[in-house]
């Protein structure tokens, strides 16, 4: 799978590079700019695959995981996820030089690994350690590395040249990879893509809902994706770069280990 991802990643800065030119009016030329979007034929074809690949195929398996789980179980496997995602945020925490956040983070992954039952129950956020996710797209802007174009990925979606590249960077980054799918033992392997594979189901489930009002209400859904994106990753980034709100959360030592309500 992961092969895959860097191959299809690799293709598409490949096919792209260079195959459009900047307009020659000056409110196009503005609106160009703005989008940062100059490959924009051949993202609108790759983004009408992905809508094809959803609507036959990433839907339907979906409708199926919403039909047999509850949101509260829903919720404590996205929980369950994320902790193990935070080793490689802490990685990334390290090479933004961000010690603080690396310190909060390496907190939370022991705290959630330890009394919220393998990461199931988020315990640390409720003792008042915000959660935080980081990637090496992030770590790279963090650095100044402009992201590069706008550019749509098979099956993964919106990202950019910079973004992109980041993916392959988390892959040699983060720690669980050696741990867990460069084991020598095939069923730890087996089970490690298995976590992938629910890892994109909970993740694409997430956002269903937000993704199927934005196609309901935008003229251009593709123009509204880029945006969303685009404006998501500048929080993202700003936050990273300690730009803005921080993000803080209040303190809340009174928890209980049922959060949300099951259906």
């Amino acid at each position: 799978m992961t092969n895959i991802r860097t191959l299809l990643i690799s293709l598409c800065i490949l096919l792209t590079a260079g195959c459009a030119s900047v307009p020659t009016d000056p409110a196009a030329a503005a609106v160009y700019h703005e989008s940062n979007d100059p490959w924009e034929s051949f993202n609108r074809k790759i983004f009408a695959f992905n809508m094809a690949a959803d609507e036959y195929a990433l839907r339907p398996v979906v409708n199926g995981y919403r039909a047999v789980t509850t949101v509260g179980f829903r919720s404590k496997v996205r929980t369950f996820l994320n902790n193990l995602k935070t080793p490689l945020t802490i990685v990334n925490d390290v090479l933004q030089l961000n010690f603080k956040n690396a310190g909060t983070d390496l907190s939370r992954f022991i705290i959630n690994s330890t009394l919220g039952f393998f990461g199931i129950y988020d315990i640390a956020g409720k003792m008042g350690l915000p959660s935080n996710s980081q990637d090496f797209g992030t770590t790279m802007a963090v650095w100044n590395v402009p992201s590069g174009p706008y550019l749509v990925l098979p099956f993964l979606g919106p990202s950019s040249v910079r973004d992109a590249s980041g993916l392959v960077g988390d892959v040699f980054l983060d720690p669980v990879f050696y741990a867990g799918r460069g084991s020598d033992n095939q069923d730890v392997k087996r089970g490690f893509w298995v976590i992938d594979g629910v890892n994109v189901l909970t993740s694409y489930e997430s956002v269903v809902d937000l993704l199927d009002e934005g196609k309901k209400n935008s003229l251009d859904f593709y123009a509204f994706m880029r945006s969303m994106y685009q404006q998501h990753r500048k929080k993202t980034v700003d936050r990273a770069k300690g730009i803005g709100d921080s993000g803080k959360q209040q303190n809340d030592y009174d928890f209980s280990l049922d959060d949300e309500e099951e259906e």
